[in-house]
């Protein structure tokens, strides 16, 4: 084929693509290593580090939440593990990502380290004492710390779901999965193929026992708000995949939150934090209905720091399939879902959505009698909590937590000694 005037041939374009992706990864592996020099002393894992449990982060700030939400299990594990004799730092935190560690050493005093190379990576990985590495998510860099033989590796996910996610074949790459409940270990049994249950150990979702404080910022609201019931609306993000958009903002939310706040609801809304990084209709959307919170006495636009306090002060939920949906089972009050509108979605079946009362494209209209039934029993309620998350009186999920930690860090001890 001729080429036209000015035009390269297929060759000299595909030899300048390659160049392009040459230098671009060369560029990201010289900023890495100049990132690395920058963090020095501040934040680079130290000879002298002696811990016992630690956990890994392999994602940038935008995911961060889903550490912070283990942050409070975890200070409780750190604080445990120094009455067993482990030292005064037993945990610490090792993220791939400086912007991520800079903030989270600004909301929690367990040590944090960060390091992008390998080299610092051996040194945190490598050390004689480390019998525990937890992980928050499925991020490729995980895959980066797997490889350690040393430590035991513990999948914690961020929250309990029945996303398809939650079944990715991915697990059996740990040497245990901490899972919330009875339903967790039937749904990963089910899926996947040569799980070994042995691995899998329940400890509920230890998140819901740290104290809880009503912020101030609701409490000026609450008494100058008409009265009324409150529900707790906390919309999903578009998710990552189709398989993954269970999120129904940009399809219903504007027409949900108008409908409760016509008929005299009080509305909590939290988005969310990544709503509207893929998907330019969630983010208008989700303008939408902050202008719609914004603009009405009942509405409470929520930007608090996590989602805990709200189960306390709402008298009903409405949410999607996300983990807010399997925290507020813990509450034992009325909860309405909504169905993803996307049919590329994959929902597990006999899951959450068909156990409770639920709303989908073409049934909107139905959210207020569903809000307004009282005909749902505490007895149900109490099930769905126990199947999902076990106990859950104070205490007894971090402490399921705590216990399931010491037990893999004492098998670790047993099996490099060598003893049985």
């Amino acid at each position: 084929m001729t080429n036209l005037p000015g035009e390269l041939p297929a060759r000299t374009k595909r030899g300048v693509r390659l160049a392009r992706t040459v230098v671009k990864r060369g560029s990201r592996t010289l900023s890495g290593r100049l990132q690395e020099i920058q963090v020095g002393e501040e934040f680079g894992p130290r000879a002298d580090d002696d811990f016992v449990a630690a956990a890994y982060f392999g994602s940038d700030i935008d995911s961060v939440y889903q550490l912070e939400q283990w942050l409070w299990p975890m200070e409780q594990l750190a604080a445990k593990l120094r009455e067993d004799g482990y030292g005064q730092q037993p945990f610490g935190i090792l993220t791939r990502d400086i912007v991520a560690a800079r903030h989270l050493r600004e909301i929690t005093d367990i040590p944090v380290r960060s390091s992008r190379v390998t080299a610092g990576m051996d040194e945190f990985m490598n050390s004689a004492r480390l019998r525990v590495v937890f992980y928050v998510n499925q991020a490729t860099w995980n895959f980066q710390g797997l490889r350690y033989p040393g430590p035991a590796h513990v999948h914690l996910s961020h929250g309990e779901s029945e996303k398809i996610s939650m079944i990715s074949n991915q697990l059996k790459a740990y040497d245990y999965v901490f899972t919330a409940g009875e339903a967790a270990r039937e749904r990963i049994g089910r899926s996947l193929v040569g799980m070994n249950p042995e691995h899998l150990l329940d400890v509920g979702r230890p998140q819901l026992d740290r104290p809880r404080e009503i912020p101030q910022e609701w409490c000026e609201f609450d008494a100058q708000a008409p009265a009324g019931e409150t529900v707790f609306y906390a919309p999903t993000w578009e998710g990552d995949s189709p398989a993954m958009a269970y999120g129904t903002l940009a399809d219903n939310g504007a027409m949900l939150v108008s409908s409760m706040l016509d008929a005299g609801y009080r509305v909590i809304f939290r988005p969310h934090p990544r709503t509207g990084v893929r998907d330019r209709n969630f983010k208008k959307a989700l303008d939408e209905v902050c202008s719609i919170i914004d603009g009405d006495p009942r509405g409470f636009m929520d930007s608090t720091p996590d989602v805990s306090w709200q189960f306390d002060v709402a008298d009903r939920a409405l949410v999607e399939m996300s983990s807010v949906a399997f925290d507020w089972l813990a509450t034992r009050k009325p909860l309405v879902m909504i169905q993803s509108c996307h049919s590329e979605s994959m929902l597990m079946p006999g899951g959450l959505l068909e156990r409770t009362p639920t709303i989908g494209k073409g049934t909107e209209d139905r959210l207020i009698e569903l809000l307004s039934d009282r005909t749902d029993s505490s007895e149900t309620a109490a099930q769905l909590c126990e199947h999902y998350l076990g106990a859950t009186a104070q205490g007894e999920q971090v402490n399921r937590f705590i216990s399931a930690t010491e037990k893999v860090i004492a098998e670790r001890d047993r099996s490099l000694s060598g003893s049985s």
